[in-house]
C-alpha cells in the first residue's frame, strides 16, 4: 500500500467559490510529481472568498492601494518592465486594492488566520501551497503566535510549505504586516517560488542563512502582462 501525502492548497484574489480552481491545482500538481507509485497524492483546499464576499473596492480605493504597492519602486514591483503601471489592467488593480485592504485590516487578518488554523488543524497536511494573498494569510498565521499551540505545532513541524505568486517581500507588505522583515518559520521546509515576469506586486523572498528556505526561480511568461497564473507556477 503506498504512502500518502496530503496536499493543502490556498487560493489568491477571485472569485473561486465555483472550485474549478481545486481542479486544476490537482491535475498540474498530479503531472509534475515524480513519485506517485510509490506514494499517494490526497488534496484539501482553504477557501477563504466568503470573508471578502462583502468587501467592494472603489476605483479610487484601488488606485490608492497600487500607489502603496508600488510606491518603493518599479523595478522592484514588476522586475524592471517599463511603463507597466501605465498599462496595468483592471484586475491588477483591483488585485491591488485587495491586497492593501486586507494588510491594513487586522479583522480580515483575524477571519482568515482562524479559518486557516481550523483548516490545519483538520487536515494535518503534510504540504501547504499558497498562491498569492493566500501566501499574506498562511504566512500570518505560520508566523503568529497562534501557531505555536502544541496541537499546530506538531502538524508544522512535519509540513513543507510552498509560496508562488507571492507578494510577501513586497516593500509595503514587508513594512506593515511583517516587524519590518520575513522571519524563519517553524515549517519543516519552506519553498518560494520567484518568476521575475509576476507583474502582481511580487518580489524575491530574502532570508539569510536559514536553513529551511530556499528561493526556487520559476520562469515563465505567458500572454498578458500578469505572468501570475497558479497552474503555470505549479506545472513548471
Amino acid at each position: 500500500m503506498p504512502a500518502t501525502l496530503k496536499i493543502m492548497g490556498i487560493h489568491g484574489l477571485g472569485d473561486h467559490r465555483d472550485l474549478t480552481w481545486e481542479t486544476r491545482w490537482r491535475e498540474a500538481i498530479k503531472q509534475v510529481f515524480p513519485l506517485q507509485d510509490s506514494i499517494e497524492l490526497q488534496f484539501c483546499f482553504a477557501n477563504y472568498d466568503t470573508i471578502f464576499a462583502d468587501t467592494v473596492i472603489s476605483g479610487w480605493e484601488a488606485a490608492r492601494a497600487l500607489a502603496k504597492l508600488t510606491m518603493s519602486g518599479i523595478s522592484t514591483t514588476f522586475g524592471g518592465r517599463r511603463g507597466l503601471l501605465d498599462d496595468a489592467s483592471d484586475k491588477v488593480k483591483w488585485t491591488a486594492g485587495y491586497v492593501v485592504a486586507w494588510v491594513e485590516d487586522r479583522e480580515f487578518q483575524r477571519r482568515t488566520r482562524e479559518l486557516l488554523l481550523q483548516r490545519i488543524l483538520d487536515e494535518k497536511p503534510d504540504v501547504i501551497v499558497a498562491h498569492s494573498l493566500g501566501t499574506l494569510i498562511s504566512y500570518n498565521l505560520l508566523s503568529h503566535d497562534d501557531a505555536t499551540a502544541p496541537a499546530v505545532k506538531r502538524i508544522l513541524q512535519h509540513a513543507t510549505y510552498l509560496t508562488l505568486g507571492s507578494q510577501l517581500g513586497n516593500p509595503f507588505v514587508i513594512r506593515n504586516l511583517t516587524p519590518g522583515r520575513l522571519e524563519a518559520l517553524a515549517v519543516k521546509q519552506w519553498y518560494h517560488l520567484y518568476n521575475r515576469n509576476d507583474a502582481v506586486f511580487t518580489s524575491p523572498v530574502k532570508l539569510v542563512n536559514v536553513a529551511n528556505f530556499r528561493q526556487i526561480d520559476t520562469w515563465f511568461d505567458i500572454d498578458g502582462i500578469a505572468d501570475h497564473d497558479a497552474g503555470e507556477y505549479l506545472g513548471h
